[in-house]
């Protein structure tokens, strides 16, 4: 008889960094949030793909991409 689980979910193939963020003005708004001049860590896949490059571009936010 066949085993009813259903498949696990697999985790995307492209899914963005972690990132660690502060903003060089405290509440400056980008990507849905508000950013904290003290540096904030998100979690990978918090943020779109192009949500990273607009906050990585963004000369108002210091961005930057945490290891595994």
């Amino acid at each position: 008889m066949p085993d009813p689980k259903p498949p696990a979910a697999k985790a995307p193939k492209h899914e963005t960094p972690a990132l660690r963020i502060a903003a060089k003005a405290e509440g400056f708004r980008r990507a849905g949030i508000a950013h904290s001049a003290t540096a904030t860590d998100h979690k990978a896949g918090r943020f779109s793909p192009e949500d990273v490059e607009a906050l990585k571009n963004d000369p108002m936010l210091v961005v930057v991409e945490l290891g595994a």
